[in-house]
């Protein structure tokens, strides 16, 4: 099934008539729709869901109200959606059409040949639209990556089997069988009005025990089977960690690791010893280096003429230079400069000198001649100094191995070796109690399953003699026989299929996601159920953000379609309707990084036959350009029309849209109502 156009007429936010045509190129089937937030991206994704289904996302906003508001204030009263899809080899189109305050809207689908409408639409439109694109399968087809409700809100993958078995089309053969077991439950009660004897009636009775215990039992065999696959898996996942360490090299490591942390704390112990010496040794080493400074000095070049003269004033020449200055003698007389006092004074001071001054003269001599003899402590400051840099490298390169060791350590997986070989001893143990506990089930089943055929035979034996007992045992017989085939069409068509979706789920991953992350099914040995999990190259799982968590949803559906593609030209099942349906996605890249989406958009492009992306222009990046500008068939943009002016809008985001260089509107301001219109880009 392929969609060739959409056509909205006042639908929410799109006033009158405005269309897509969306791209059918067998190698450019991607159409690309841009429109910001509120701009009509999420009005078109219901647009398509309430023409198929009469539904609306859960985050669609009053979803009782489509009717676009400006043509009810004008007094239209009616909306419609039309949509036109080629299903092998025939035109459709599907239109539903609804009233203002109608509860109920009126759907038509008329196949279109050569441009004309077939005179009669089809009497059963709903069967038929289930027939190309079921609705139970549609929500796996459409996704909201920023919406509620959708797969990426529902990380625990519980809906996985429920999905598989929507797109296998089970639902509707299982509830044609519990229809076929209640039409044989009807037929047995009236075999039992010919039953005078009571002899059938004992019979079924104890069948009917049988029954319920063999269906019981089956239902057991297909935990256990489930158990036994989640147990050989962490066996093997167990074995895989011992075989990734030798055991004598770790332990050898731990050994060498211990050692080497026992000398790093030595040598940081005597590096702090040596920092504390080399504290104490500083002060000293400081005051001779200066003792030595100074007993270097050249005494010889300080004049001392004065002192050698012969002195016959001991009178201190510092008092007379101050008594000259002050014009004041210390015994109070005043000192003019042209007295005789002042003469006298003056030439007294050419022959006074400091008496202290030749005896400090011979303290200096005496000091210098002492600090020459002293020796500075330079070898053992040094010393110090070499070993204190020695320890520093060497416990770098301690601490540098050490992390070395350890990260071999840790990524031997082994922290606990014991540990791992109790969980290896515990997944063997239940392995062997399980591969013990399904042969005896399975022989159980097998002799409950020859006990109510040897049933049937007697019970057919006692109808034998009586014509209308046969009759009604006969019937019952055939509605056997139609359920064994519904229960091996079921069983066929079941088996092996979460495997398939799982290769297709790590392909994508192979190829779009980093780290080396994949897929793992995911078993709960308690009840059979399985999910998805991401995981790291060793099969480990991991904690991821909502990028992975998002791309775990979308490679789930991209393998749904595949497999769904796949099971549609495969005739072979006899339940498995299956559907060659398009990717319809808004904001997929909600929180996957422009390079993984690069990879992303292009992968589903290129294993999906028509993809319609829909993209506000935060997430469609260059990046994300580039992975499908050669996939892009048709190109759209969803063009804003606001009452507002430019000042008033105030920038909520960019008002443009640069497409390979060409600019286009995404806002048109001053408009006489809000509207949004769909543009093409050529």
């Amino acid at each position: 099934m392929k969609l060739i156009k959409l056509e909205v007429n006042n639908f929410r936010q799109f006033y009158g008539k405005q269309e897509i045509e969306f791209s059918v190129d067998q190698t450019r089937g991607v159409t690309l729709i841009h429109g910001e937030n509120n701009g009509g991206k999420t009005a078109l994704l219901n647009a398509l869901r309430w023409c198929l289904y009469e539904e609306t996302t859960e985050n669609l906003l009053d979803p009782n109200n489509l009717l676009n508001k400006h043509a009810a204030q004008q007094g239209t009263k009616s909306f419609s959606v039309s949509l036109h899809l080629e299903h092998e080899n025939r035109l459709l189109e599907v239109k539903r059409v609804q009233s203002k305050g109608s509860g109920k809207s009126i759907l038509r689908v008329f196949e279109i040949n050569d441009g004309c409408y077939a005179e009669q639409s089809e009497k059963n439109p709903n069967t038929l639209i289930n027939t190309f694109l079921p609705k139970e399968m549609s929500q796996y087809f459409f996704y909201q990556g920023e919406g509620t409700g959708t797969l990426n809100s529902q990380n625990d993958f519980s809906h996985i089997r429920d999905a598989i078995d929507k797109v296998l089309g089970l639902t509707v053969a299982k509830t044609a069988l519990k229809h076929l077991n209640s039409i044989k439950t009807s037929y047995q009660k009236d075999l039992k009005q010919y039953d005078t004897n009571s002899e059938i009636e004992t019979l079924l009775s104890n069948k009917d025990l049988i029954l319920e215990s063999y269906e019981k039992n089956k239902k057991i065999l297909e935990q256990k089977r489930a158990e036994l696959e989640s147990e050989e898996s962490e066996y093997a996942n167990q074995l895989k960690k011992q075989t990734r360490f030798d055991r004598t090299a770790i332990e050898g490591t731990l050994k060498m690791r211990r050692q080497q942390e026992q000398l790093l704390s030595s040598l940081q112990r005597q590096h702090k010893q040596l920092i504390t010496e080399k504290a104490k040794l500083t002060p000293d080493y400081a005051m001779s280096a200066f003792s030595q400074k100074i007993a270097s000095m050249d005494l010889s070049k300080i004049n001392t003429d004065e002192l050698n003269q012969s002195l016959r004033y001991t009178v201190d020449k510092q008092l007379l230079h101050e008594i000259l200055s002050n014009k004041e003698c210390i015994c109070g007389s005043a000192v003019t400069k042209d007295a005789e006092a002042y003469r006298l004074i003056e030439e007294l001071g050419k022959h006074a000198v400091d008496p202290d001054l030749k005896r400090r003269w011979k303290l200096v001599m005496s000091l210098q001649e002492k600090l020459a003899k002293l020796s500075l402590p330079t070898a053992r400051m040094q010393d110090t100094l070499d070993k204190i840099d020695d320890h520093e490298e060497q416990i770098r390169e301690l601490e540098k191995s050490i992390k070395e060791l350890s990260l071999t350590i840790e990524e031997s997986d082994i922290d606990d070796i014991k540990a791992i070989e109790k969980a290896t001893a515990i997944a063997k143990s239940k392995c062997d109690n399980l591969n013990r506990e399904i042969p005896r089930l399975e022989q159980q089943i097998k002799n409950q399953s020859l006990d109510l055929k040897d049933i049937d035979r007697r019970v057919d034996a006692l109808s034998a003699t009586k014509p209308k007992a046969k009759k009604v045992r006969n019937l019952i017989l055939s509605t056997e026989k139609i359920i064994e085939l519904y229960e091996e069409a079921i069983s066929s068509s079941q088996h092996g299929v979460d495997k398939i979706l799982l290769n297709k789920m790590q392909a994508l991953f192979k190829q779009v996601a980093f780290n080396g992350y994949t897929v793992k099914k995911d078993t709960n040995s308690k009840s059979g159920s399985f999910t998805w999990a991401i995981v790291d190259m060793d099969g480990n799982r991991v904690a991821v953000g909502n990028g992975y968590q998002a791309m775990l949803s979308i490679s789930f559906i991209v393998a749904l379609l595949e497999f769904s593609k796949d099971r549609s030209n495969n005739k072979q099942h006899l339940l498995t309707p299956g559907t060659i349906a398009p990717f319809i996605a808004d904001s997929i890249l909600a929180f996957i990084s422009p390079e993984n989406g690069r990879e992303l958009v292009r992968y589903i492009a290129e294993k999906v036959e028509q993809s319609i992306f829909m993209f506000s222009q935060a997430q469609w990046t260059k990046e994300t350009d580039e992975g499908m500008r050669d996939k892009i068939g048709k190109e759209y943009n969803l063009v804003q029309h606001t009452m507002l002016t430019e000042s008033e809008f105030m920038g909520k985001y960019p008002t443009q849209l640069s497409v390979q260089g060409n600019k286009y509107d995404v806002v048109r301001f001053g408009s006489d109502f809000d509207k949004v219109t769909i543009e093409e880009i050529l």
